[in-house]
Order: C-alpha cells, then sequence, then structure tokens
C-alpha cells in the first residue's frame, strides 16, 4: 500500500524521516506512535528480510488499522498497543534489547482529530474525551467539570501556554455552576463568548492542546519514552522525532542536547544526564510548500534528528 494513500493519518516528511531513520538495512526499528502504520508502508519495503519494524500506539483503533494494511506474512511488522512511556517493557517482551532506531511521530492523528466523538477538535459535536486510550484514565469531561478554578487555569497555562487561563478557568467555573460542560460545542462557545473573535481560534486550540496533555500526560510519557530508549538503542543508532507543538519540541530539543530540566519552565533543575548524541538537523526540518498544499497539516510539523555516540 502506498503510504500517502492512507485515510487513517497521512504521514508527514516521509522522504526525510527514511533519509535520517534508516541506516542499517537489516536493523530493529521503533516507530513508537505507530498511528496508521504510515511510516511502517514506507520503510517495509527499504527493509531486507532480516529487518525489524515494530509498532507501538496507546491507542488500540490505530493498531488495528495498521495490522490491517500488511498481510500476516508480513512478521517482519509487529504492531502492539502500549504507552511510550513504557516502550523498554514492550520490547522487553518482544525480547528485543537493542535497536537501531525510535521514530516518534507526535500529537495527534488525523483520524483522532476527524472522528468527532474521540473530542480532538471543537469544530464537531462530540463527547469531552480527548482519550488516546479510551479503556482507562480520567477524560476531559473530568477536567472541565471536576477539577477546581485553580487546577484549571494551571492546567491551561502550563500545557496550553495560554495567557489568559485565569479569565477562561472562570468562566468555565460559571458555565458549569448551571449546567454540566458535556460536549465540545459546548465548551467551545464558552470560550468563544470570552474571547475577541480575531483570538478565538487560537485561543481554543492552545485549550484543546492544554487539556489532551493533561488527560493524556502526554510531556511525562514524551520524557520517560525518552529517557527510557536511550539505553536501549545502539551506538550509531538514531531517533527521529516529528512534533506539532512548540512544548513538546522543546523537550526534544533539550534531550538531544543533553540539557536538564527538559521541560525547563516547571521543573528543578536536576543531574545533568549522561545522553550523548550528534545532532543530525541543526536547524528544525519543515515541510514543503507542496507538502503543505496537500495537507495543511504538516505546516506546524517539526523534524528533529540525532544520531547516539559512539562510546569514548
Amino acid at each position: 500500500m502506498d503510504p500517502l494513500t492512507d485515510t487513517f493519518h497521512l504521514p508527514i516528511l516521509v522522504d526525510e524521516v527514511v533519509h535520517f531513520f534508516i541506516t542499517d538495512r537489516s536493523g530493529t526499528y521503533v516507530d513508537a506512535t505507530l498511528g496508521g502504520g504510515g511510516y511502517a508502508a514506507a520503510i517495509l519495503p527499504i527493509l531486507n528480510k532480516k529487518g525489524r519494524y515494530i509498532g507501538v500506539d496507546r491507542d488500540e483503533d490505530a493498531v488495528q488499522h495498521s495490522r490491517s494494511r500488511f498481510p500476516v506474512s508480513e512478521t517482519r511488522f509487529i504492531a502492539r498497543q502500549g504507552q511510550l512511556a513504557q516502550l523498554n517493557e514492550v520490547l522487553k517482551e518482544e525480547k528485543i534489547s537493542r535497536i537501531d532506531g525510535l521514530l516518534l511521530d507526535l500529537g495527534v492523528s488525523s483520524y483522532q482529530i476527524d472522528t468527532a466523538e474521540r473530542g480532538f477538535g471543537y469544530l464537531e459535536e462530540g463527547p469531552l474525551d480527548m482519550r488516546m486510550d479510551r479503556s482507562s484514565g480520567k477524560d476531559a469531561s473530568f477536567v472541565i467539570n471536576e477539577y477546581s478554578e485553580k487546577e484549571l487555569a494551571d492546567t491551561l497555562y502550563k500545557y496550553g501556554e495560554e495567557r489568559r487561563s485565569r479569565q477562561i478557568a472562570r468562566a468555565i467555573i460559571a458555565s458549569r455552576e448551571a449546567n454540566p460542560i458535556n460536549t465540545t460545542l459546548e465548551l467551545a462557545a464558552v470560550i468563544r463568548r470570552m474571547t475577541p473573535r480575531p483570538h478565538q481560534i487560537k485561543t481554543l486550540a492552545r485549550v484543546w492542546q492544554a487539556l489532551r496533555f493533561e488527560v493524556n500526560g502526554e510531556l511525562d510519557q514524551l520524557r520517560k519514552g525518552l529517557e527510557r530508549s536511550y539505553p536501549l538503542l545502539k551506538s550509531g543508532g538514531r531517533m527521529v522525532v516529528l512534533s506539532y507543538e512548540s512544548l513538546m519540541d522543546r523537550m526534544v530539543k533539550r534531550f538531544f542536547r543533553g540539557q536538564e530540566p527538559l521541560f525547563s519552565r516547571f521543573e528543578e533543575p536536576g543531574t545533568v544526564p549522561e545522553y550523548s548524541f550528534t545532532i543530525l538537523t541543526k536547524k528544525v526540518v519543515r515541510s514543503s510548500v507542496q507538502e503543505i498544499a496537500g495537507n495543511p497539516r504538516a505546516r506546524s510539523a517539526r523534524l528533529r534528528a540525532a544520531e547516539k555516540k559512539e562510546k569514548g
């Protein structure tokens, strides 16, 4: 299947990912944000019969979809449901102790955004869910209707970098005291009412990002996934990361540089970690004008790649 025909999620910067990611056609490569398997479809034909591609995703829909793309006879491909922070445990179960590369395509898939019942969008009616793994954890409705005003404001500021977080939190509290806020459009209406029209879309995007990060613990997942994957990566192995939000991109940038803390605004500095990379992307790689024209969601994509240094 052509990776660019997938309806679940259109992979971004495919040629660039392949260029930075694959160093050994016989290697073992991990895609820890598998999505619909678009990158797997592009990379598997490059690997030889000894190569392996392990895909992991929190979303069971994504895992099932990606499995359906490849025949059962394609034994080089394995798809597993699991969290990024638990990647080392998933690989241990597959008896994999060393990998040649780790690929992360962070954020929300096109399928998740376009499926109203998942709650990841604010333009269509849907439940306030936003869970990537719908089998567990609190959803966005719990955050909106149960958090205190301070907890809401802190969440919007910390994870959405929303300057008007206190005013928005106050408006949410006032609205839910009259009636619970249960749907995406109900929450969007509250925010639109107290946001000047020119700023509404960006404010909604920041609020939705903050809620998604809070519900799924995405920054904590990313931190643990990066830190726990490092020992698994062979010397000369590579990490390739696509991010779409500045908070995640900053964390990846600091990780590749060996800087601590990774989430610097809200954490106390700790011991400088012994991460040693050669950064392959001196400047962040972005999509071409042509790719953005065909897929507007590529506009915010930022690719960074680094290679683990040989031990001195």
